[in-house]
């Protein structure tokens, strides 16, 4: 068994996908429509209209014509939950019931290391936190919890637990427990005094673990039990967390979410946990932080609609402002619940029931609609300039829509609302537009850089007739690629064809372990239809590569005769043997 610095086995990566349909994999994360022999669907990974995400089952690869990402079911996975390539494989692996020993594939480097041991410490914190919750020290804490109608099954099942109010309870137990200064550093479990040592972050808190959606505790947020001036605070960033993007409860939410297409965002720990133990499971909750474009991205992976329920008070309009912001190019349905001011999820839930709160969500209205009612109660809409402004506030919003159609529409109800010449109001529209785009910097898409023609047609006979590997290797090798990406690829399928007798897509994207290789793959793989005469097509290739080396090695020559030093003796014996190999090999009879 292989296992590099850096790498993974082979075997356990061959295994994962052997068991792996990478059409039941990806459907876990958006909803594949068949299409002939292929599966489609919109892309996840960018914004677009029309399906351009093609999945093919017969090769296990995937590939999407609008951004050019590609690959296997490990590639996806990677892209998919923003992890490495072991991670990826461990998703793979778990969905498919293959377990892996912690730690596994977790030697490619000091950062991998890291973030392993980092894994480790949140579980070993959260199982601390939650002893310390059962502990009589944590009796106050558990009174809180109870008083507020938290059910003991759900504090177990949410981990729900106690930070003691101690400087150092948690980092003495975690160095008993094996850990060191530095990883409790990293993890943002313990904080470093000026005058040296540390002490506990969390102190005097209820702990909730906060998990990714593959249900490890990668950080914890906490709630105070005394006078400090932050009720709830956060572990900081670090390499397993960011704030933006992550949400509270996905990992539990995930699969009620995309059953319904529908996700209910709360600004709580504890909404989401009342909305679950109330039978709401498709309710999470933002970090401590506002909505992001990473978060809608997240969104829009498994959800259509989204409901976000917000504070009724000035906060709550200012964060009606900025979902705009984010929302305005995901393509997703977002409405805004309304709950009485000064009464949240939580408690709301506890006097009237989880009837009285669907009925609740069920009549929520659109946010932009939710955004017209709010500039109108700003302004004096008695006056032309109060109205004016009014209106400017709506139409700015629409300006940043990519999607022209659907601002249009919406300026119908900009004009019913304040009673205005939809004219009037698309031409103003189109003035702020233009002063938009005048205003913000243009946002270049990352454009993918194709391979040599001469590269990428050897490729694409190798993967399309993997017989004809020998024939490339008679007349020239992965030195004589100059693009480093198809060098890379040609060596993979070398070493694939020499050790399976074959080229499997999937494998081959496995074997190269690099999203970018990986779509590069793809889109070859996509391009070959039908038969042809392949050979013949290698041939030409393989012709016009010679005469490109023939080439090279000419002016290689010139700039040497060229050169103040001239040809010395033993730069002109190797010029003149490697002619003469090259001669020796162009008269030997065809091996294949």
């Amino acid at each position: 068994m292989i296992n590099l610095a850096g790498r993974i086995s082979q075997d356990i990566v061959a295994e994962v996908k052997r068991s792996a349909d990478i059409v039941e994999i990806i459907s876990r994360y958006i909803s594949l429509k068949r299409a002939g022999r292929n599966f489609k669907a919109l892309c996840p990974f960018h914004t677009e209209k029309t399906p351009s995400f093609i999945v093919n089952p017969e090769r296990q690869f995937f590939h999407c014509f609008g951004c050019g990402k590609g690959g296997d079911v490990f590639t996806f996975v990677a892209e998919h939950e923003r992890v490495e390539f072991p991670e990826a494989v461990r998703i793979v692996a778990a969905a498919v019931g293959i377990t892996i020993p912690e730690g596994w594939g977790s030697r490619g480097g000091a950062a991998q290391q890291l973030k392993t041991r980092l894994y480790q410490l949140h579980r070993w914190a959260a199982h601390f936190f939650a002893k310390q919750l059962a502990h009589p020290n944590g009796k106050r804490a558990r009174d809180y919890l109870l008083g507020r109608g938290f059910s003991p099954e759900s504090l177990e099942a949410w981990g729900i637990g106690y930070a003691p109010d101690a400087w150092d309870t948690l980092g003495k137990a975690a160095r008993a427990a094996g850990f060191s200064d530095k990883e409790l550093l990293a993890s943002g479990l313990v904080i470093q005094r000026d005058s040296g040592g540390h002490y506990d972050r969390f102190r005097n808190r209820i702990m909730f673990p906060i998990r990714d959606t593959q249900g490890r505790v990668i950080a914890f947020g906490g709630r105070t039990l005394g006078d400090e001036d932050a009720k709830y605070i956060n572990s900081p960033e670090t390499p397993l967390f960011s704030k933006s993007r992550c949400l509270f409860g996905l990992d539990k939410a995930r699969d009620a979410i995309v059953a319904g297409r529908r996700v209910l965002i709360t600004e709580g720990y504890t909404d989401t946990i009342m909305c679950h133990q109330m039978g709401i499971t498709w309710a999470v909750a933002t970090l401590g932080t506002a909505l992001t474009r990473d978060h809608a991205s997240l969104l829009r992976r498994y959800a259509d609609t989204v409901l976000l329920l917000f504070d009724a008070d000035r906060a709550g309009e200012a964060a009606v402002d900025r979902s705009l912001e984010v929302f305005a190019n995901s393509d997703l349905v977002v409405r805004v619940p309304s709950i009485e001011k000064g009464s949240d999820p939580c408690d709301f839930l506890l006097a009237h029931g989880a009837e009285a709160f669907l009925e609740r969500l069920d009549g929520a209205a659109e946010l932009y609609d939710v955004k017209l009612e709010m500039a109108a109660s700003r302004h004096d809409l008695a006056t032309a300039d109060g109205r004016a402004k009014a209106v400017d506030e709506c139409l700015e919003a629409l300006a940043a829509m990519a999607n022209v159609a659907k601002a249009d529409l919406l300026t119908e109800k900009v004009a019913k609302r304040f009673g205005l010449d939809r004219g009037a109001v698309r031409t103003r529209l189109a003035t702020l537009r233009k002063k938009a785009r005048m205003n913000r910097s243009t946002a270049t898409a990352r454009t993918t850089i194709e391979l040599d023609p001469i590269e990428h047609g050897i490729l694409r006979a190798i993967l399309a007739a993997n017989e004809l590997v020998p024939s490339v290797l008679a007349q020239a090798g992965p030195e004589d690629f100059q693009d480093t990406r198809a060098r890379r690829i040609l060596q993979a399928c070398v070493e694939l064809y020499d050790r399976e007798g074959e080229i499997d897509i999937a494998e081959l994207s496995a074997t190269l372990q690099d999203s970018e290789l990986a779509g590069i793959v793809a889109r070859i793989a996509l391009s070959i239809e039908g038969g042809g005469n392949w050979e013949e097509w290698l041939q030409d290739c393989l012709a016009r590569l010679a005469e490109r080396k023939r080439r090279e090695e000419l002016q290689r020559l010139r700039a040497a005769i060229r050169s103040p030093k001239g040809l010395d003796r033993e730069a002109l014996t190797a010029i003149l043997e490697h002619h003469r190999q090259r001669a020796a090999r162009a008269n030997e009879p065809d091996r294949h």
